[in-house]
């Protein structure tokens, strides 16, 4: 686009440095445009990240909470088999 505006310009007698200048203050009206026009988006963007990030200390910490059920729950039930087993032994040895 700068090319083209600039020859444009430059076919309307306007000299180098004006068109030059010219181009670059249609940039930079460019540039704070689009900066204007997708901050909202940056907004939206930056809300998601952060209900995303939350939302995945959440799943982490169940995680975690389930990881230490288990492993309770899979001692306890270990224990109970060696408990079984002694006292199946023990019964045995008595008869």
């Amino acid at each position: 686009m700068q090319v083209a505006l600039f020859r444009a310009l430059r076919s309307a007698n306007i000299d180098d440095e004006a068109a030059a200048k010219a181009v670059v203050v249609v940039e930079e009206q460019i540039d704070m445009a689009v900066g204007r026009a997708i901050e909202p988006l940056k907004q939206q963007i930056a809300g998601l990240e952060v209900k995303l990030e939350s939302g995945l200390k959440g799943m982490q910490t169940s995680i975690d909470g389930l990881k230490w059920y288990i492993i309770g729950l899979g001692s306890l039930m270990t224990g109970a088999i060696a408990v079984g087993a002694a006292l199946t032994a023990y019964a045995q040895f008595i008869k």
